[in-house]
């Protein structure tokens, strides 16, 4: 009987949290090697072949989403798998990635948002040699994007990037310790999700 109550309770909350703005579903996406400048990303990906040749990597996820006013909090979760090649060399890398996104509807379609992303390296694989002594490691990025919202289907771009020298001067001006600063290229990434 207990269990029964439980499974009451539970779903209710479930059904009264998604009435007050709350959503859930899946997110996924490509992941483009770009220069991450916005004015110069039309000169980098000028046809349909030069944008396949970007592609990557890819990752897929979860994600909630919470309304609060004109804003919205978007947490995420997700799997990424990258792949670079340079001359002969070719590195391979799969990460845990939890963006934080807080958005606002520029329009009833199109929002803006941004926020930190936290990275987990899984693994660091390559052709030629081996990284024994990198072992999953944490960092803390940017990312900084747009989102067409069309019901349920949900379609975005964002650059993520690391942090520069001067934010993290002035992160710790302010006695903010965030861990390591990840310093990575910036990236471009194209995706959707589907709200359930």
């Amino acid at each position: 009987m207990k269990k029964i109550y439980f499974l009451l309770f539970v779903s209710f909350a479930i059904s009264s949290i998604q009435s007050q703005g709350f959503e859930y579903g899946i997110v996924g996406g490509i992941n483009l090697s770009s220069s991450g400048n916005l004015t110069k990303l039309t000169s980098e990906l000028t046809s349909i072949d030069q944008a396949k040749n970007a592609v990557n990597g890819f990752n897929l996820g979860l994600y909630g989403q919470l309304k609060i006013a004109m804003l919205y909090l978007r947490p995420e979760l997700h799997f990424s798998k990258f792949e670079t090649s340079y001359d002969a060399l070719s590195v391979g890398k799969t990460r845990i990635e939890a963006p934080v996104s807080v958005g606002f509807k520029l329009l009833p379609l199109i929002s803006a948002f941004a926020g930190p992303t936290y990275r987990y390296d899984l693994s660091e694989n390559t052709d030629s040699f081996t990284v024994e002594s990198v072992q999953g490691e944490s960092t803390l990025g940017l990312h900084f994007g747009a989102r067409v919202h069309l019901g349920k289907l949900g379609l975005e771009a964002r650059i993520e990037r690391g942090i520069t020298d001067n934010e993290a001067q002035i992160l710790s001006d302010k006695n903010v310790n965030i861990g390591v600063i990840d310093e990575r290229a910036p990236l471009l990434s194209l995706g959707f999700s589907y709200a359930f």
